[in-house]
């Protein structure tokens, strides 16, 4: 962490630079009221930079600039107020700037400034100018911003410089020079791949309109006229490095997200426009196999189509919608997501696109997945049932469809283990759960092993009639499979009996405990009644 040495006998200015400084915490903080204190921290300390006043109770002659420029560090002045004098001791001690204490903006600004300097540090620029005292004067300006400055006399040398130095990011040159004349000199550099961006200032006496024109056409970043004022040049380079930070942070920032973020952005049909390399990482797909095509090359069979029907309602109305998604692989295989989609809009209003940010919760959903699965038949275990019943329930109250719970269980089981062997048993009980998910087909039915020989279903549909009818369909399924069971006359084979209430609710306010006793009561009706029969309450 780069030291920071400041030094000023104001408690209010040391504060503010403190809390300034400490909102970002990436600088180590050195104080120091006086000059005494600051020539001790000098002598146990490196640092990076100095922020300092003038005068101090025990300096008041200008020893703590000395000081500081004894010892090389780079220093940005404070000054109560901006004059000449202020400019002379600043251009005499070579400093990075002078801010005055009596603006907060400036003050604010010290910070940014110094963080610039950590970023340009020894990066390469390049001054050309046929003048050695122009040169040296530019030379040294650039400098105390911590750049690391190669000179050439002309163009061509110049370019001799740029060839045998590929590191150089930015220059500087005079327009009115023999042999070849700034301007031309930028046209050769904006060939160069490796130079054409890297930006130029110009510097020129003529103050013509027309060249200006050609000087900007030709690619020049900015214009300086001769004489030069040291100011305005470091001004102008400050602007233009921070841009190149920024732009700088932003390509760091975008590498991080597309790297480690899994996102999306598809156009108002779902036609995928962009995806980060997290998304082409965990989907199993290269960039050019995902843009173009529609989002759902990743959606898994087992999303019911309600959640996506419930999702393009909520965006296309201007909506973020959030939820749990599970997609599948290139390969075959799947991934759990948690979801942010948000709509994107124009100036108008309208929508454009839409944005997606996901997080793969995967492992989560396997342990959950785990927590709520019976290990036998991969049905849902009564631990699910109790998180999701009431839910279902109130579910179809609001959409104001028929609710149906159904309650299950195979006929004369305990003879079945007994005759044939716990192992059958197990067998026996595998079949039965598959034919119930092999009849029970649609994405709101939800089947349960909710303990021993006994099942549940959750049903919701619009008429009570096609809840009968599937519920039929079941009974039969499972008579079909013809599992020899030779103590449950008069059938022979395996039968289950079942104990059903549905109807609508919205008009009946029962509780889930009392619906799940009338289903029970209703299966134990079924079983006094002959077995391998269906008991229906209907509310």
């Amino acid at each position: 962490m780069n030291k920071i040495l400041i030094i000023d006998n104001s408690t209010l200015i040391l504060n503010v630079l403190k809390d300034l400084f400490s909102k970002k915490n990436d600088f180590k903080l050195y104080i120091a009221k006086s000059f005494a204190d600051a020539s001790t921290l000098i002598k146990e300390n490196e640092f990076f930079a100095s922020i300092s006043s003038v005068v101090l109770p025990d300096a008041l002659d200008g020893e703590t600039l000395e000081l500081l420029e004894k010892n090389e560090i780079p220093t940005i002045i404070l000054s109560s107020k901006i004059d000449i004098d202020i400019i002379n001791i600043a251009r005499k001690y070579n400093a990075v700037d002078y801010i005055s204490k009596e603006s907060i903006y400036e003050l604010e600004s010290i910070y940014n400034l110094i963080k610039l300097l950590v970023f340009v540090k020894d990066m390469e620029v390049l001054v050309v100018d046929d003048s050695p005292v122009i040169v040296s004067k530019i030379k040294n300006c650039l400098e105390s911003l911590f750049l690391k400055v190669n000179t050439a006399s002309s163009a061509l040398e110049a370019l001799d410089v740029l060839k045998k130095n590929p590191k150089v990011s930015f220059i500087i040159t005079d327009h009115n020079m023999e042999e070849m004349s700034g301007l031309d000199l930028i046209k050769k550099i904006r060939k160069d791949e490796l130079f054409a961006k890297v930006p130029v200032i110009i510097m020129t006496t003529e103050n013509s309109n027309e060249l200006k024109i050609k000087f900007f056409k030709n690619g020049v970043t900015d214009l300086l006229l001769k004489p030069i004022l040291e100011e305005e040049l470091k001004s102008k380079v400050i602007n233009i490095f921070s841009n190149m930070k920024q732009v700088n942070d932003i390509k760091v920032f975008t590498k991080v997200v597309d790297d480690h973020v899994i996102s999306s952005t598809a156009d108002v049909n779902g036609v995928i426009t962009y995806v980060s390399k997290a998304f082409c990482k965990i989907a199993g797909y290269e960039k050019e196999e995902l843009i173009g095509k529609p989002h759902n090359i990743v959606r898994h069979p087992d999303m019911p189509s309600s959640v996506f029907k419930e999702l393009w309602t909520t965006i296309k109305s201007g909506n973020i919608w959030k939820g749990e998604v599970k997609n599948l692989r290139r390969d075959g295989s799947f991934y759990w997501v948690k979801v942010v989609i948000e709509p994107n809009f124009d100036k108008k209003g309208n929508i454009t696109s839409f944005t997606s940010i996901r997080e793969d919760i995967t492992d989560k959903k396997r342990i959950y997945d785990l927590s709520i699965t019976d290990g036998l038949t991969s049905l849902y275990n009564r631990r699910y049932f109790n998180d999701i019943a009431s839910f279902k329930l109130e579910d179809s109250v609001r959409n104001n469809e028929v609710f149906a719970f159904l309650l299950l269980d195979i006929d004369n089981f305990k003879k079945y283990n007994d005759t044939y062997g716990h192992q059958e048993g197990d067998r026996a009980l595998i079949k039965v759960a598959n034919s119930l998910k092999n009849t029970f087909l649609r994405d709101e039915d939800l089947i349960f092993r909710l303990g021993g020989e006994e099942f549940g279903v959750l049903l919701r549909s619009k008429k009570i009639v096609d809840v009968l009818d599937i519920v039929e369909k079941a009974r039969k399924n499972i008579e079909k499979l013809a599992i020899k069971h030779e103590k449950n006359p008069p059938f022979n084979v395996i039968t289950c009996s079942f104990g059903l209430i549905a109807g609508s609710l919205k008009d009946n306010k029962l509780e889930l405990e009392t619906i799940y006793k009338k289903a029970d009561d209703a299966l134990y009706s079924a079983k006094e009644n002959g077995r391998n029969k269906i008991e229906n309450i209907i509310i």
